[in-house]
């Protein structure tokens, strides 16, 4: 009888230990940094810890995009999907969201458009909403949250951006 009720504990702990895994893959996840768009706020190599969704997304935030088609932009992208690999991202920064006036840098006139944000990388020669236009929400992967330590082998790096 003691050894059901242990093995009954053993089950339900690693049943929620499974629960927990499974929610924290969907809400966050791990991106590392290709590219120098961002530099020198993140750098190639650098890893962020991104969360899934809009949910604490503002102006001066980072945000893990789509990658814009080069002709189209984000204009005929297709909403994202929830999967991480098997397509291109952009790391950026959001100068503008739906309702407020676009930046000078930026090069857009007006207002940018309810659920749409603008994106600026902070290396001047980063591909953005300067060539891409504004960028609708449903291409936002989701919301840097913090600068991960490097993967075991990995050296330090501090700064960076990705093409994510």
């Amino acid at each position: 009888m003691i050894l059901g009720a242990v093995l009954g504990l053993v089950v339900l702990i690693l049943t929620a230990l499974g629960a927990v895994a499974w929610w924290l893959h969907r809400r966050y996840v791990v991106i590392t940094v290709r590219g120098t768009s961002m530099t020198p706020t993140y750098r190639p190599g650098d890893r962020v810890l991104v969360r899934r969704g809009l949910s604490g997304m503002a102006t001066d935030g980072v945000v893990v995009v789509g990658e814009p088609d080069p002709v189209t932009g984000w204009r005929e992208s297709a909403p994202l999907d929830g999967r991480v690999t098997g397509r291109g991202w952009y790391i950026k920064r959001v100068v503008a969201v739906g309702g407020d006036r676009y930046p000078v840098e930026v090069g857009l006139r007006g207002t940018c458009p309810r659920g749409h944000v603008a994106l600026l990388g902070d290396n001047v020669l980063s591909s953005d909403s300067r060539a891409h236009g504004p960028c609708p929400e449903e291409q936002i992967l989701g919301v840097v949250v913090r600068r991960m330590a490097p993967a075991p082998g990995e050296p330090e790096v501090t700064g960076g951006s990705p093409r994510v």
